[in-house]
């Protein structure tokens, strides 16, 4: 982990209201793998006081250059977007676990919504430069709020999207598109990042189905290397292997979990 006085390159909006920024950050860049975090200083004042933590959705570890997709949704993330080139913000990082590899010969499928895909097209160009059959499902509201092709197309062999108003691919959920990929034959593992509803759909499609899942999650984080324990998550079990007990701290405990581990509802099984 390094507080690293990174560079911006660029900031452009890619859909309605999401972004992506470029850093130059080589000391962050080598050492990040997907699933990661960076915790970035947007204000110089107090307002905002905490960073943003966003995943870093690319790196580049000959040019030292990380990506980061968001969205601009409340302070942190607005004022990040009015950042331009050259602008130098404070960044902490890597953060967090990575995502843990499938078995050999595993067929991929990601499952992303809203602003959860930008970890999967990290790990799913690194998946596809390991030779592993990949596929990218992506579920939006509308739209505008799908990233382009040219983002997309790079981390899986086929992409498919979702919308809720039909406006663009399938009509529905993008857990419609994830049972049609399981209906296939063989070995399977799923990795999922979005919102806490679909990552538990997920998570009980593929616990139904006996299929390895991975989840990222994303909560509220304050300081982002586990001392204020603001992103605290309830486990399945309370045999967790946590320093506290049946609850993980999302921030170093994660982002990256066996979605088994996890406890996403009163009527989860234990």
């Amino acid at each position: 982990m390094i507080d690293e006085q990174a560079r911006l390159l660029s900031n452009r909006e890619v859909a309605a209201d999401f972004y992506l920024a470029r850093l130059n950050a080589p000391h962050i860049a080598v050492r990040t793998e997907p699933g990661q975090f960076v915790n970035i200083q947007v204000g110089a004042g107090v307002a905002p006081l905490l960073r943003v933590p966003l995943s870093v959705s690319g790196a580049d570890r000959e040019a030292g250059i990380i990506e980061v997709l968001y969205e601009a949704v409340g302070p942190k993330t607005r004022a990040l977007s009015q950042f331009g080139p050259d602008e130098v913000l404070s960044t902490l990082g890597p953060l967090g676990k990575e995502f843990a590899s499938p078995s050999e010969g595993t067929r991929v499928v990601l499952v992303g919504g809203g602003i959860g895909v930008p970890p999967l097209l990290y790990w799913g160009l690194k998946l596809r430069q390991r030779s592993y059959q990949t596929a990218l499902l992506v579920g939006a509201r509308t739209a505008d709020k799908h990233l382009p092709s040219e983002l997309l197309a790079p981390a899986a062999d086929a992409v498919r999207l979702a919308t809720d108003d039909g406006s663009l691919g399938h009509a529905g959920l993008v857990t419609d598109l994830l049972q049609n990929e399981l209906v296939e034959k063989g070995s399977c593992a799923v990795y999922c990042c979005g919102p806490h509803a679909m990552m538990q759909a997920v998570a009980a499609i593929c616990l139904e189905a006996q299929v390895s899942c991975q989840v990222s999650l994303e909560e509220y984080m304050a300081c982002g290397i586990g001392i204020c324990v603001g992103c605290a998550v309830e486990l399945a079990t309370a045999k967790g292997d946590t320093d506290y007990g049946r609850y993980a701290r999302v921030c170093v405990d994660g982002p990256a979990f066996d979605a088994r581990q996890i406890k996403w509802g009163s009527t989860w099984p234990t």
